[in-house]
């Protein structure tokens, strides 16, 4: 019995020993018995002064053997944008200089120096002024001893801000850390290194086309329509010259026509493409500022030149032929910037004549006709317009269209879609050709203004006709296309 007791004694105290080795290893520590002294993170022991210059300068707290004492976060600088006087930046990609000035009850304006003509691209001087007058780190790398191993050798940024307080910093930024643990930076002529966040202090990479802003031409009004109305496109590509215009009347189912090099309509996808690349233009980066003449040739921006007018403003620009990655250099006329783009958002710097030219043969509109002579057989044609208005004052237009082949009134149903297929034929392509012997297909419309056009179909081999408008030839059409007008042609009766 004895011996039990003994056993369950042992037993007893060697759980309580147990216990007692588990609260002394788990048992934070610190002083006193508060339970939250062990995760207050006492933070490295540093001493932030300026100097006789007024320069920021920060001194690491080190024990006896240099080692820095409890080695964690803290704070280098601690202003705010509204802080800053001025900020030179020297870098990889040069230098510049950003003034700042924060006028009562406004947000900080700033101009980068030399350039002030230029509009500065939206959010990037705010992001330097934030790095520059904030910076703090997570850690004390080291100190730099001359060597490459943290990048001060050759620093990839060196930045000095002057404060409205009279006093400045200096902050030199080297590589970054190895496993995205940050980037090194020095402050003020200490050598200690400190780990910064990358993502902060990488904004010192910018250069001056970084600041620049990557308009190239404004939107129109949203509130103006009218002011968005093109009137003229002149395009001066590869040699060549071209004139389009909007096709504002009521004759032809088209949009645009050209003036130059020949009077015609153009096609409506290549124009309007062209039309989409004039205005509301933003840039993808900006590749120079104040570019001498020899880099304005060198990057070949005499290659293709637009002038557009509108309503509220004329536009002149000049751009590059599309280079092997499919972008273009852009200028605009009187703005000494190098803008690059996708090619695809500028049609007109590889546009042509021949890309230009219009999709139909002729596309007259149906209502705008009196006379429709299809080879030998004769169709007079009137439309009545009629205007209503509803009780809340919206007015609707209907037309209806009446055709007389002789005394012989034909049906507008049966009509109308065998039109169609007439003012609806492609053309296949747009090469200059050869029109012999006499036409297959003849389509001559007369107008209400008694004004008339003449198209004519030629035979040329076995897939293709030669297609002449008013005696100019504008291209082939499908043979298949003229063989379906002549059948369906047979089948328009009465």
């Amino acid at each position: 019995m004895n011996k039990k007791k003994t056993l369950i004694i042992v037993i007893i105290a060697a759980v309580v020993l147990v216990g007692v080795m588990l609260a002394l290893i788990f048992l934070p520590k610190g002083s006193g018995s508060d339970p939250d002294a062990a995760s207050v993170d006492e933070g490295v022991k540093l001493e932030l002064s300026t100097d006789e210059k007024g320069v920021h300068q920060a001194i690491i707290g080190r024990d006896a053997f240099g080692n820095v004492e409890h080695n964690s976060s803290g704070t280098l600088l601690e202003y705010v944008p509204a802080d800053i006087k001025t900020i030179h930046v020297e870098n990889n990609a040069g230098s510049f200089d950003i003034t700042a000035s924060t006028p009562e009850g406004d947000a900080t304006a700033y101009t980068l120096v030399g350039f002030e003509e230029y509009e500065t691209q939206s959010g990037i001087p705010d992001q330097i002024a934030n790095a520059a007058s904030t910076l703090g780190f997570t850690q004390v790398a080291g100190q730099d001893n001359g060597g490459s191993e943290f990048g001060f050798d050759k620093p990839r940024s060196v930045v000095t801000v002057t404060f409205t307080d009279d006093t400045s910093a200096v902050i030199t930024v080297g590589n970054d850390a190895p496993q995205g643990k940050g980037t090194y930076v020095k402050f003020g002529d200490g050598k200690d290194i400190f780990l910064s966040d990358t993502t902060t202090v990488s904004v010192f990479d910018f250069g001056v086309t970084d600041l620049i802003a990557k308009t190239i031409t404004e939107s129109a009004s949203s509130t103006d329509a009218d002011s968005a109305q093109v009137s003229l496109m002149e395009v001066e590509v590869g040699g060549e010259s071209i004139a389009i215009e909007p096709y504002t009347g009521d004759k032809y189912q088209t949009h645009y026509r050209m003036t130059k090099p020949k009077k015609c309509f153009a096609g409506e996808m290549e124009a309007s493409r062209i039309e989409g690349g004039i205005r509301g233009l933003y840039a993808d980066k900006v590749v120079m500022v104040n570019p001498s003449d020899g880099q304005i040739a060198d990057l070949g921006l005499s290659h293709a030149s637009m002038h557009a007018e509108y309503p509220d403003v004329s536009v002149n620009l000049r751009a590059s032929a599309p280079d092997s990655d499919g972008n273009v250099y852009v200028m605009v006329e009187g703005r000494n910037i190098i803008y690059q783009l996708a090619a695809d958002k500028v049609a007109w710097a590889d546009t042509s004549y021949e890309k230009l030219k219009g999709d139909y043969a002729l596309s007259p509109k149906l209502t705008a006709l009196k006379g429709l002579k299809i080879n030998d057989r004769d169709f007079t044609l009137s439309t009545r317009v009629s205007h209503k208005t509803d009780d809340e004052g919206n007015e609707t237009t209907s037309t209806v269209t009446t055709v007389f082949e002789g005394k012989d009134e034909i049906q507008i149903e049966n009509f109308q879609s065998f039109y169609d297929e007439v003012a609806m034929i492609a053309l296949a392509d747009n090469t200059e050709a050869n029109a012999g012997g006499s036409p297959e297909l003849t389509l001559h419309y007369t107008f209400d203004d008694d004004t008339s056009d003449t198209v004519e179909f030629y035979a040329a081999g076995d897939s293709k006709y030669v297609v002449a408008v008013n005696g100019d030839i504008t291209g082939h059409a499908r043979k298949s296309d003229i063989t379906r007008v002549l059948e369906d042609l047979e089948k328009v009766n009465a």
